[in-house]
This record gives structure tokens, C-alpha cells and sequence, in this order.
């Protein structure tokens, strides 16, 4: 048997979660998604105090069918948006759903663009030069919000721009006045330029988005790594003290049973010495696939080091977790382990104990397991001792 030394009664760090699943273009996506939907709600309701404005400035000059008509649309567009926004922060979607309020967030923004861009040219007074220009720079300023805002998003930024910007910068450009076509060149220049940005901005966002995917995934394999024992696949002695220590202060909080199994496999070395080490870890593979046949979904089953083995049974008495020791003794008594043209039979001794609402901490669990483990092997192992 190994050394059991002061490390059961370290606690640990707790680990990251581990990123969702899917690959990094789907992380990213999803990334995005979110980052725009967390932005969206400022932003729309100044767009919606942005189109009040307009209303009111052009409210002794234009149309007043045509603004009311404009400002319900904008309105009822904006609600739309913000009712989307709102859904998306209650509900939190996984990456699966994503490309679908993905999608539903293209088209809702290019809605209120083109009810900002084409209406912003249906509702100009043709007549006047300067309240057209007024409305223009309205336009540009709300294009300049959206690529700030959007700006994760490439592609629902470049809408947002070209939805806002052509419709009156075509109309401009067509216009037999010099001043409006000035305005429509200096428009040209500026959705140039906005778009050169955005593309420059999502492809180093893109880029950061995958570095900081890679480097979670990376850590959280490493940390997964640090708490797996690598034989067998189960959780490590690091791994079993932390789960324990957790499982057993919710056990007491809440006035829970829990047991726990502690065993190892008997006359260990002679299959080292008489098979070789490789051998020996197919013995122990066998054993760890059992336990994992055993052990429910709540259950903790770890390996100590060497040969020894640990089953911690929440919401178990010490009399059920005896009849799951003496199952799983049955089970691994039964193995034959084949290597190198050799069936390989062996045995585990077990130990068995339970909390019993006190104050006492893991490394005494253990140590009662421990003793009960002892006393199976001085009484002939392939047995099963409780404490307590």
C-alpha cells in the first residue's frame, strides 16, 4: 500500500469552467452575437430621440403626414429591437442557437436603417438645401454610431452603414444642385472610409476573439489535465480532495448521510514483479472501469496513487455503501484482465465509513477508511471492514 501523506488535507484552487463546445469559428460567432446585442439597447433608443429631433426641426418645413408616418415606423422598428434585446438577455443562448438571433438581429437592424436611410430621404423638404443637409448629417451621425457600436460585427456593420448612407447619397448625387452633390461626394469619401474601418476593426477582433478561445480551451485542458489521473481516466488524488471537501460540507450544512469506500487491490506487487508494470496498469484500468460501472452520476470516484482507490457516496448510509463495496468486490474477483497471452485475476480488500454530522474534516473520513481498509487486509483481504 502507498503513503497517504498531509496532501489529503490541502484545498484547491477551483478550476475554470471549461469553454462551450464547437469549434473556435462558432465560439467567435456566438462571441459577436453577444457583444452586439449588449451594446444594441443604448443605441436604439438615441436612435429613437435622434428621429424626435429630426420631427421637430423639420416640423415647419416638411410634411407632417410624412414625419408622423416615418417616426411611428422608426418607433415601431425600435420597439421591435429592444423587446429582441430584451429577450436575448433573459433567455442567454447556447452557440447552437445562435446563427438564429444572429440572423434575427441582421434583419432588425437592417430594418431600422433603411426606415432611418430610405425615410430619411422621403421625409427631406426637397426645396431646402440646408434642412437637407440637416437630415444628411443626421444620417451620417447615426452611420458613425452604428459602425461604433456594431463594429464587432462586420457584416451587420456594413449593412447598418450602406442602409443609412445611399439611399440620400444616390439621391444627392442625382440632384442638379451643386451643393447637394458636393454633400454626396463628401458622403462617398465617408462610407468609404467607415467601411475600411470596419473591416480593419473585425478582423483584429476576430483575431482576438480566437487567441482569447485558444487560450481558455488550452488552460482549461491543462487544468483538466491536473486533475485526471492519466492511467485511469478517474479523478486524481488533487481532484478527489476537492470534490470530497465541497461534498462533505454540503453534507453537513444540510444534515445529509455520505459514505465513503476506500480499497486497493491486494498483493499488488507480486503482479509488478511477476508480470511487469504494464501489466499492473491493465490491473488497473480494470479496476477504474468498474468503479466508473459502479459509481452513479453523483458519485465521486478517484484514484489516491498506486494502487488505492477512493468512492465517495453522497446521500448514502454506511449499510448501502457497504453493499456497493461488496458489489464491486464480487465485480473485480470476477475480472479476468488478459495481457501478453496471460488472464490476470487478482482482489481489493476494502474499507468502509460514514459521516455522522460532526465537524470532523475529510483527512478523518479518510483515516477511518483507511482503518477499516487495514483491518480487511490483516484478516485476509478480498473482504470488506466498516468503521463506525
Amino acid at each position: 500500500m502507498s503513503d497517504r501523506p498531509s496532501a489529503l488535507r490541502r484545498r484547491l484552487t477551483p478550476v475554470l469552467p471549461w469553454p462551450a463546445a464547437g469549434t473556435v469559428d462558432a465560439h467567435i460567432r456566438a462571441e459577436r452575437v453577444r457583444l452586439v446585442f449588449q451594446q444594441a439597447p443604448p443605441a436604439q433608443l438615441l436612435s429613437l430621440v435622434a428621429a424626435a429631433v429630426i420631427c421637430y426641426a423639420l416640423w415647419g418645413v416638411a410634411e407632417h403626414t410624412r414625419l408622423l408616418i416615418w417616426f411611428a415606423i422608426v418607433t415601431a422598428v425600435t420597439l421591435v429591437r429592444l423587446t429582441l434585446s430584451l429577450q436575448f438577455r433573459r433567455r442567454t443562448p447556447d452557440p447552437d442557437t445562435m446563427p438564429w438571433w444572429e440572423q434575427a438581429f441582421i434583419a432588425s437592424l437592417a430594418g431600422i436603417c433603411l426606415a432611418w436611410g430610405a425615410g430619411g430621404w422621403w421625409i427631406m423638404p426637397h426645396g431646402s438645401v440646408i434642412h437637407q443637409a440637416i437630415v444628411y448629417f443626421f444620417l451620417i451621425g447615426v452611420a458613425g454610431g452604428a459602425a461604433a457600436t456594431y463594429a464587432a460585427h462586420a457584416l451587420a456593420s456594413t449593412i447598418a452603414i450602406s442602409a443609412l448612407m445611399l439611399p440620400a447619397t444616390l439621391g444627392f448625387a442625382l440632384e442638379n444642385v451643386l451643393e447637394l452633390r458636393v454633400l454626396a461626394l463628401g458622403g462617398v469619401l465617408y462610407l468609404a472610409a467607415a467601411l475600411r474601418s470596419v473591416r480593419t476593426f473585425g478582423f483584429f477582433l476576430h483575431r482576438t476573439f480566437e487567441l482569447s478561445y485558444e487560450l481558455r480551451l488550452a488552460y482549461g485542458r491543462a487544468q483538466e489535465l491536473a486533475r485526471t489521473d492519466e492511467l485511469t481516466g478517474l479523478a486524481n488524488r488533487r481532484a478527489f480532495v476537492e470534490h470530497g471537501v465541497a461534498a462533505l460540507d454540503q453534507a453537513r450544512r444540510y444534515g445529509r448521510q455520505l459514505a465513503l469506500v476506500m480499497f486497493d487491490i491486494d498483493h499488488f506487487k507480486r503482479i509488478n514483479d511477476t508480470y511487469g508494470h504494464a501489466a499492473g496498469d491493465a490491473a488497473l484500468r480494470a479496476v477504474a472501469d468498474r468503479i466508473r460501472r459502479a459509481a452513479r452520476a453523483a458519485d465521486v470516484a478517484g484514484r489516491l496513487g498506486g494502487e488505492e482507490f477512493a468512492l465517495l457516496l453522497p446521500e448514502t448510509g454506511i449499510d448501502a455503501a457497504v453493499r456497493v463495496a461488496e458489489r464491486l468486490r464480487r465485480d473485480v474477483a470476477a475480472l479476468t484482465v488478459p495481457y501478453d497471452g496471460t488472464a490476470l485475476q487478482f482482489t481489493c480488500s476494502f474499507g468502509v465509513t460514514e459521516h455522522r454530522g460532526d465537524t470532523t474534516g475529510l483527512d478523518t473520513l479518510l483515516q477511518a477508511a483507511d482503518e477499516a481498509l487495514y483491518r480487511a487486509k490483516a484478516q485476509g483481504r478480498d473482504r470488506v471492514e466498516r468503521q463506525g
